[in-house]
């Protein structure tokens, strides 16, 4: 019989951490562009999840790794406001450069909900953004409240007052738009 080593395992644990990359990449992605607005923020904060994410990685102490990555991507989000105490505004040209050109016929109108959209949810404090933000991409109120560091209870109530700043200033958003 032939003894395994760790040097033999690593391979293995770095294939099986590509896969999840593949898998996760994009959700994650758009999940910190729409917490932080900036692409290039969105992209660098990606990459230090997928980098912690590595370097935490253990699949025997991992139950729910979809709010796992989620819960690193947070925190690096969180980190970067309570590093720059400031809210990025998303511009025109992040949309342009994505290729979502709003002369093209039929984009216009997705362009300005996208736009007021994001201007509305960067209004919003980082914890609330976040909250909405898991609850759109699927996570119930435990994995939320797992997330954010909170209890089911409080993460509800945050859901709620998120929501809640959200209508007002998405409302206002579209109101201004409008004249």
């Amino acid at each position: 019989m032939r003894q395994t080593t760790s040097v033999e395992s690593k391979p293995r644990a770095t294939a099986s951490f590509d896969a999840i990359v593949q898998e996760y990449e994009a959700p994650i992605g758009r999940y910190l562009y729409s917490l932080v607005g900036d692409f290039e923020l969105s992209q660098d904060l990606s990459q230090d999840t997928f980098i912690s994410a590595y370097q935490a990685y253990d699949p025997d102490k991992i139950h729910n790794l979809s709010a796992w990555l989620y819960r690193i991507a947070t925190n690096k989000a969180m980190s970067y406001f309570r590093r720059r105490k400031i809210l990025s505004w998303v511009q025109l040209d992040h949309l342009m450069d994505a290729g979502k050109d709003p002369s093209v016929e039929g984009h216009g109108e997705w362009v300005a909900t996208s736009h007021a959209v994001q201007q509305a949810l960067n209004q919003l404090e980082p914890d609330q953004r976040a909250c909405l933000l898991l609850k759109a991409a699927g996570f119930s109120h435990d994995e939320i409240a797992g997330q954010l560091g909170c209890s089911p209870g409080a993460a509800r109530t945050r859901l709620s007052r998120a929501r809640d700043a959200f209508r007002a200033h998405y409302g206002g958003t579209r109101e201004t738009e409008g004249r």
